[in-house]
């Protein structure tokens, strides 16, 4: 059997993860071993490795970080704890290739570390952009330590071809996120009450909002830009998600907490639904609003409209059912508006899937049943001519 070790540092990464293990389970050439770290551990985050337990999976190694912080200085630190802990993790496994997905800080320390242990790096949904977030470097990064790409679609495959990777090396499989909605269902508001505890039985607005690392206003102006435009819904319940563990999270938790109190009776702030409760509540909400990945991705394959706000996923393609908008009280307001109507949910739900049809997972095993990793490590380099 071929060990793979897979890295999984947050609540969302895990919940995209999830296909590919499972895929895994069924292979009689491949083995996953689970390697979690990252905020997974923290009780001020959730503790999501609990989301972990509860499917039943094996963890073979824990990498616990600091997180002492949430300025740059911080998150450095954390990266280096990741990286000097998964290095010990990968060492004593015995591992013959390492997966890991995404763009975030946690993730390229993970990338780093298979690196000298000459592991060959398996990485999912590179060829993004996101130029609004300093996860748009790291991403590109891991993509040039990576031997193997799995993109969610086409025009991300070429993207990663311009940076010289070799095209037998890169795979359009689609997203696993479609393939957690898809194998899930949708869910009705009734199902989702039972999470947060308010009356949904009218609709409800999901709303999740990260600082936007590159961005020029503080994290202060922006969650109050983005609180300010959330006003304007009065007629329906709120459900929000804390932030990621980045760098500026700290003074949008604290913003995101005193609205939470001030509106006590429509909204409802948690830390983590995990991943199978994130995916209930985007298939069953009105609308997604914030700056998250999965209003871009997620919420079109669900049929949901989405409005996404600021400059965060700048880059990223984005069905008709996504809206842009400026991290602008006016704008957001007027989004919303807009992607509360009937008609526009109605086209929402009638635009066809453009990252997959759930079967992410099981491609990317199938690709890698077939493939030989020994000397992998080794890459090529391809010039345009």
């Amino acid at each position: 059997m071929t060990r793979i070790g897979v890295f999984t540092g947050t609540r969302a990464e895990y919940g995209l993860l999830r296909p590919v293990l499972e895929a895994l389970d069924s292979s009689n050439r491949l083995e996953s071993r689970l390697i979690v770290g990252g905020t997974h551990l923290s009780p001020a985050h959730g503790r999501t490795v609990s989301d972990i337990e509860a499917d039943g999976r094996q963890i073979d190694a824990t990498v616990p970080v600091p997180l002492a912080g949430d300025d740059g200085a911080s998150v450095a630190t954390d990266m280096a704890a990741t990286l000097a802990g998964v290095a010990r993790a990968y060492a004593a496994l015995a591992l013959d290739a390492v997966m890991v997905l995404g763009d975030r800080t946690e993730v390229l320390a993970a990338a780093c570390a298979a690196v000298p242990l000459r592991l060959p790096i398996l990485h999912l949904e590179g060829g993004h952009r996101t130029a609004g977030a300093i996860d748009d470097s790291i991403r590109h990064a891991v993509t040039k330590l990576a031997a193997l790409h799995f993109t969610a679609a086409e025009p991300y495959r070429q993207r990663i071809l311009q940076m010289g990777e070799a095209p037998e090396r890169v795979f359009t499989v689609g997203s696993t996120g479609v393939d957690t909605l898809m194998a899930l269902g949708r869910a009705a508001p009734a199902d989702v009450e039972a999470l947060d505890g308010l009356d949904l039985s009218k609709g409800f607005v999901l709303a999740t909002f990260h600082p936007e690392t590159l961005g020029e206003d503080t994290p202060e102006d922006q969650i109050t830009a983005f609180l300010d435009g959330l006003r304007s819904v009065s007629d329906r319940p709120i459900l929000m998600t804390q932030p990621n563990a980045d760098a500026g999270a700290g003074a949008i938790r604290a913003a995101l907490s005193a609205f939470a109190a001030e509106r006590s009776g429509q909204v409802r702030l948690v830390e983590s639904l995990g991943a199978r409760g994130y995916a209930a509540a985007l298939t069953a909400c009105d609308v997604v609003v914030g700056n998250s990945s999965s209003g871009v991705i997620e919420a079109p394959a669900a049929g949901v409209p989405s409005v996404n706000v600021g400059r965060r996923q700048d880059g990223r393609l984005k069905p008709a059912s996504v809206i842009d908008c400026a991290l602008e009280p006016g704008a957001i307001r007027t989004a919303l508006s807009k992607a509360l109507t009937p008609a526009f949910g109605a086209a929402a739900r009638a635009l066809p899937p453009m990252f997959g049809d759930g079967t992410a997972g099981r491609r990317i095993v199938d690709i890698l049943e077939r493939t030989d990793l020994t000397g992998l490590a080794r890459k090529p380099f391809v010039d345009f001519r």
